[in-house]
């Protein structure tokens, strides 16, 4: 048999350069903090920039080389993942590296959930993983567990009560620093009853109204009227026999987590979002969550009927919902605590231990975002507010109380948001 010569196709080194190219997501072994990297080629020579200093590196078959400063990074290529070692003259750590490809386009989801959370947690396993720009359609349950049967009905408690969660949602590529954008694009009840307190709160009165309050049994359901648009008691007093409420369908808890081993109750809220209680959370909507874990693990649930301010009986109007939301991610953008926009204001909402602290992290963090989007002064940014802003109180239900600092579009005409 006669032989036959070959020779090996050899890429050349630009070729082989590309191949690493795209957005990356590093991280080193003991630092809980990611870094987005993304690393471009020109020729045969791969740069980027990683903790703030540019890196030049190459790629010689799977092998990956750059140095910055003194420390010598040294890796694998193996796919979509890259793994190696940081080595200096006294010491070496190890690092991994996953690449993060978005799909072409977005993509649309429908999830109908099977298990529900009473805690926010990164460690949870995701019910689905999305991806910027995708679309998801689900469900929520009610604060007591129950799903779109009637009350009672056998098999349509899903859920121990306590606000039961649906999620978590993971957003491929969200690292630690971003902001997570949820646009709430539709938000509607899915049956026609709801439960509410018939109390009000301790935190909200004194102790001598506590005291001499006589309270009597009274039927806390009621009767959702969409056709009509309002709420009224299934079983109404005498006083309140032709009272109604309009609907105002809203999510009362959003949450992204926030992290670590710290796993808070779906009943409480703080700067990862969580119990908020807030009436603004509804249909046209855009809540921006700090992100704090990989991939952000996204909560939503607690739908709300109506509600007045304060959540001052304890519990709302309290339902089930169809929920249908788009995901974001601003990248290298700045929240320490939720923000909401609509098309009439944009908010902070802040919570704390207590009115007045919640007053104090709503107004500032509102300040900061007025500076850094519309590049006013401190001086400007008091003016503005001081004259247009309007502070809501959606929750004075212990653990956690919540202000908003709202400010009306109206007053922010003549300005210009160099930020989106």
């Amino acid at each position: 048999m006669a032989l036959v010569a070959t020779t090996a196709r050899l890429l050349p080194a630009q070729a082989v350069a590309q191949t690493v190219v795209g957005e990356w997501v590093f991280q080193m072994v003991g630092d809980a903090q990611p870094q987005r990297v993304n690393l471009t080629a020109a020729g045969d020579t791969i740069r980027g920039s990683v903790y703030g200093q540019a890196l030049t590196g190459s790629l010689r078959g799977r092998e990956f080389r750059f140095t910055v400063g003194s420390y010598r990074w040294r890796g694998t290529l193996s796919g979509d993942s890259l793994s190696g070692w940081i080595v200096t003259d006294t010491d070496s750590s190890q690092w991994t590296a996953q690449r993060h490809r978005k799909p072409a386009t977005a993509r649309r989801y429908s999830l109908t959930p099977t298990t529900y959370h009473r805690g926010v947690s990164s460690t949870t396993a995701p019910a689905l993983r999305v991806h910027a720009g995708d679309t998801v359609q689900t469900t929520t349950v009610d604060a007591g567990g129950w799903g779109t049967g009637a009350f009672g009905q056998k098999g349509n408690k899903r859920s121990d009560g306590g606000n039961p969660l649906t999620g978590p949602f993971y957003v491929e590529g969200a690292v630690p620093g971003d902001v997570l954008v949820v646009r709430l694009l539709r938000v509607r009840l899915n049956r026609t009853w709801a439960f509410s307190g018939t109390s009000l709160v301790d935190n909200a009165i004194t102790p001598s109204y506590a005291t001499e309050r006589k309270q009597t049994p009274t039927d806390n359901k009621w009767t959702l009227d969409t056709v009509a648009g309002v709420a009224r008691l299934t079983t109404p007093t005498a006083g309140l026999s032709a009272f109604t409420v309009p609907l105002t369908p809203f999510l009362g808890v959003v949450a992204a987590a926030p992290g670590g081993s710290w796993t808070p109750s779906s009943r409480d809220a703080g700067n990862y979002g969580g119990n908020l209680e807030y009436s603004q959370l509804r249909e046209g909507t855009t809540l921006y969550l700090p992100v704090s874990a990989m991939g952000a693990y996204l909560y939503l649930g607690d739908g709300h009927a109506a509600q007045g301010d304060g959540e001052l009986t304890g519990d709302a109007m309290e339902t089930s919902l169809d929920v249908t939301f788009t995901v974001d991610v601003k990248r290298w953008g700045f929240a320490s605590m939720p923000r909401a926009e609509t098309a009439e204001a944009i908010m902070s909402i802040g919570t704390g231990g207590s009115l007045d602290e919640a007053m104090r992290a709503a107004t500032s963090d509102l300040a900061r975002w007025l500076e850094a989007d519309y590049v006013l002064t401190a001086n400007d940014v008091a003016i503005l507010m001081g004259f247009a802003v309007r502070f809501d109180i959606p929750d004075v239900v212990a653990p956690s109380f919540g202000v908003s600092a709202r400010l009306p579009k109206a007053a922010l005409q003549s300005l210009t948001r160099r930020k989106l």
